[in-house]
């Protein structure tokens, strides 16, 4: 049956895309087998019929006309980025009509992307297919989207001060730290970003023995393949909940070998590496579901796993990409979490003076102002050291799988990181699982434009920063 089906989707791709690339066949399929993973999966998804038809390409053959100067494999590529935009954008709209938000029914009925935009851009311009995509909405044509050209804001972080040492007071710091603690900021990636800046510290005899997780009280992304969207995040074969007043705190989950939660769990990777770890539900954007025994402010939640090291000089709040900074003019907001988190540790500085932002991988999500944003707010750039490069690598390759060669460990900006500083410059596919490509719920999209500032680390004052982005 398998066998069966390949050779109908083989039939499918070569009845689109011999007349449409106008190429010998053996090129075609040398350029396709050639092509990632996830292209393949994105092209037969477009191309092969199955029971939810994606978006109808409109101009198709002039676009690919255009691109003649491009090889074929760049010409998949830059069809699959098409096909891609298209069906993210069907699936949020999707997504809003099931939850009674508002949406575009006529997506609904029979989603169109015209690509004569891209087009004209190619055609005045090759180097326009280097560009961002992006769809917007037709008043006369409710189902169609039109794709056209984005230019992509440079973005550095090398007009800031440089820190040469991780040994040095960072920026935050008002004293000399020793024992640090490590706090990912809003999201499942961020526990392993903070772990790998515990590695880098100990590398400089500081020691960063407790991370804590921060995670939406609702799974909010996809997680193993089989998981659901939206349930309640339980956490499962836990060490029990961090005590406070000797009262344990509700939504705070002592993390083992053994627990496993609802959603994209990472928690248990770094187990090993550190001595705690602390899975924390923020529960700000929930209003109702919650038993009153599990109720629990942020701050609370926070100062009880915190209190579970006695000796702890500094605390880093960490993300991984940047959208911690904030909003600029083209409407970008720092994700509520994150703004709760810091906001959250700001509460504490009477017991915690020394506190730190930390952002790995900036540019993956930042907005265009990130670099003023980190300026004002006092921030450092670090640039790691060839045999830090090389430590960060093996950490996420060999020891903790999260380079693709695990389906259930994956993060798009701890894989742009790798690819950083692997020396990836521009659009590149990440090694992101097929269940959460190829999915008509929450897709994610596999492309990332790879930039040079994705390998710096940069350090802020937590508390210059929040007035920023608060």
């Amino acid at each position: 049956m398998e066998q069966s089906k390949a050779s109908d989707s083989a039939a499918y791709l070569t009845a689109h895309l011999l007349p449409l690339l106008r190429q010998p066949l053996s090129a075609i399929d040398s350029a396709y087998s050639q092509s990632h993973q996830n292209i393949q999966t994105i092209l037969r998804r477009q191309i092969v019929p199955n029971s939810r038809p994606g978006c109808r390409i409109q101009g198709e053959e002039a676009l690919v006309e255009s691109l003649r100067d491009a090889s074929l494999t760049e010409i998949l590529f830059t069809l699959a980025r098409v096909y891609d935009a298209g069906h993210v954008a069907i699936c949020k709209n999707y997504a809003s009509a099931k939850r009674g938000k508002p949406y575009n029914v006529g997506l609904l009925k029979d989603p169109c992307v015209d690509v004569s935009r891209l087009t004209e851009g190619i055609r005045e311009d090759q180097q326009k297919r280097h560009e961002d995509i992006k769809l917007i909405s037709s008043h006369a044509q409710p189902n169609v989207l039109q794709a056209t050209w984005m230019p992509l804001p440079s973005m550095s972080f090398d007009h800031l001060p440089v820190l040469k040492s991780l040994s040095e007071l960072l920026p935050g710091e008002v004293s000399p730290g020793k024992e640090y603690a490590g706090i990912g900021g809003g999201g499942g990636s961020d526990i392993i970003s903070a772990s790998l800046l515990g590695h880098l510290l100990r590398q400089i005899d500081k020691e960063m023995n407790l991370l804590v997780s921060t995670r939406t009280w609702r799974t909010g992304s996809q997680g193993k393949e089989g998981t659901s969207l939206g349930i309640k995040r339980e956490v499962h074969r836990h060490g029990g909940a961090a005590v406070l007043n000797n009262k344990p705190v509700g939504g705070t989950y002592r993390i083992k070998p053994e627990t496993w939660t609802e959603g994209r769990d990472l928690e248990t990777v770094p187990v090993g590496s550190h001595q705690d770890i602390f899975l924390v539900l923020d529960q700000g954007e929930e209003t109702q579901g919650i038993a009153e025994n599990e109720k629990a402010d942020l701050s609370d939640q926070f100062r009880a796993v915190l209190s579970q090291c006695a000796e702890l000089d500094t605390v880093i709040v960490v993300d991984t990409g940047g959208d911690v900074f904030g909003s600029d003019f083209a409407g970008f907001t720092t994700p509520d979490q994150d703004v709760r988190v810091q906001r959250a540790m700001a509460t504490l500085q009477d017991s915690y003076t020394n506190l730190v932002t930390a952002v790995l991988a900036p540019g993956v999500d930042a907005p265009a102002d990130a670099p003023e944003k980190a300026k004002q707010a006092g921030g450092k750039v670090y640039k790691l050291r060839p045999e830090e490069r090389t430590l960060v690598l093996d950490l996420l390759g060999p020891k903790y799988h999260m380079d693709g060669s695990d389906p259930d460990r994956y993060g798009k900006t701890n894989l742009c990181l790798q690819a950083a500083l692997r020396g990836r410059r521009g659009w590149t596919c990440l090694d992101l699982p097929t269940n959460v490509v190829d999915t008509w719920e929450n897709p994610w999209g596999c492309f990332a434009y790879v930039r040079e500032c994705m390998s710096d680390i940069i350090l802020m004052p937590l508390l210059d920063l929040l007035p920023l982005i608060d």
